[in-house]
């Protein structure tokens, strides 16, 4: 029987993502001039953190120039997606406020496999080398002029794209269990879209949970030592059937119950209502998924249906039925969820939308890494 290869202690490189100012002569030479609505950047400057939720949530990282004090790092017409040797030692020292041997590593990155990488088009700039690159080689003025013209919604930014079965074995560096935790819902949500498998993405490193030090650590200390840094994101994926029964009965049942004890008002507004989840790891949500009572929208949001509700109700009277719905929910089992409805249409990836909820939850993408509260 083959050995079980362990892709997390295999050599590895990463792409690091830092901080940028867009006001800086160290910013890309094209930024997009907005991102999509659920996305929420500072207006001057984009953190690591919200970087590496970009390029996860929409499985992309950017092919660059890599521009640094006005100049070109990357000569001729190819931008590159650049990528470096990495280092559980950098990441440490990053950590606890010390410099790097590889002044490129931060505490936010994407890890390839070197075997993968290597064998992917991802190659070293010198022989030998800490430096990788994986360079596009399409017409690159071309497609940003596209954009420009068109809008970056519905374009491709040149780049290197993270959901294609080639690149399976990815792992995610953050800093911390709330970094973790905001990353844990990008990377379920690609799951549950059927986006990528459950084990394209291998693991999560949390920087805070590696040892003081691993100088002197064996190569099963040092197995132990990364494993022991490593969240299980995909932990609440895991729900049997008879759970799922029974989340789906509850859930039905309060429905049910709001439809015959709540009065009918003329209809004045038309249009499809649902129950928004804000999060995706709470284990009713995930039962309600598996018992196919929750589905996802294009734009990515998690949507009970409410079968059991009119819907030749008033619009605006159905809102309100959830809204009490959710605040059920909240005081039972402590979930976060709202209202979401279309007017004039029961499809939910048509707009205009309407909630209760403006802002919050992981869907959203923010430049804190922080699950905020509306």
């Amino acid at each position: 029987m083959a050995k079980k290869v362990d892709l997390r202690m295999s050599p590895r490189i990463a792409h690091y993502f830092r901080d940028v100012d867009l006001r800086s002569k160290s910013r890309p030479e094209f930024v997009p001039e907005s991102f999509p609505l659920h996305c929420r950047p500072d207006d001057d400057r984009w953190s690591a953190g919200y970087l590496l939720r970009i390029a996860v949530r929409f499985q992309h990282l950017w092919a660059t120039f890599g521009v640094r004090n006005g100049e070109r790092t990357i000569t001729g017409p190819h931008p590159a997606v650049c990528f470096s040797d990495f280092s559980l030692g950098d990441l440490i020292a990053v950590r606890d406020g010390f410099l790097p041997r590889d002044e490129a590593a931060t505490q936010y990155a994407i890890t390839f496999p070197l075997t993968i990488a290597e064998n992917t088009g991802i190659q070293p700039v010198t022989q030998p080398s800490q430096e990788w690159r994986w360079q596009y080689t399409g017409n690159y003025d071309r497609c940003i002029d596209r954009i420009e013209m068109d809008g970056v919604e519905g374009s491709v930014i040149p780049g290197l794209k993270l959901s294609r079965k080639k690149w399976s074995g990815l792992g995610v560096v953050v800093p911390d269990m709330v970094a973790a935790r905001v990353l844990q819902y990008d990377l379920l949500l690609l799951i549950d879209q059927g986006v990528v498998s459950q084990k394209h993405f291998d693991h999560m490193l949390v920087c805070d949970e590696l040892p003081a030090s691993i100088d002197g650590l064996g190569e099963e200390e040092m197995r132990a030592a990364y494993s022991k840094a490593c969240f299980d994101f995909r932990s609440c994926i895991r729900v049997s059937a008879s759970e799922a029964d029974i989340s789906r009965l509850d859930f039905s049942s309060r429905v049910l119950i709001l439809e015959s004890t709540t009065l009918k008002r003329p209809v004045v507004e038309r249009g499809g209502c649902w129950l928004w989840f804000q999060d995706n790891t709470h284990p009713y949500v995930r039962a309600l998924i598996v018992a196919g009572r929750v589905e996802l929208n294009e734009s990515g949001r998690y949507l009970a249906s409410l079968d059991e509700l009119d819907p030749h109700r008033d619009l605006r009277e159905r809102q309100e039925i959830t809204r009490k719905l959710s605040q059920e929910l909240q005081e039972k089992y402590g979930i976060r969820s709202s209202y979401f409805s279309v007017l004039n249409s029961y499809d939910p990836d048509d707009h205009p939308c309407y909630s209760r909820t403006n802002w919050g939850g992981g869907y959203f993408i923010t430049d804190s890494l922080e699950d905020d509260e509306d």
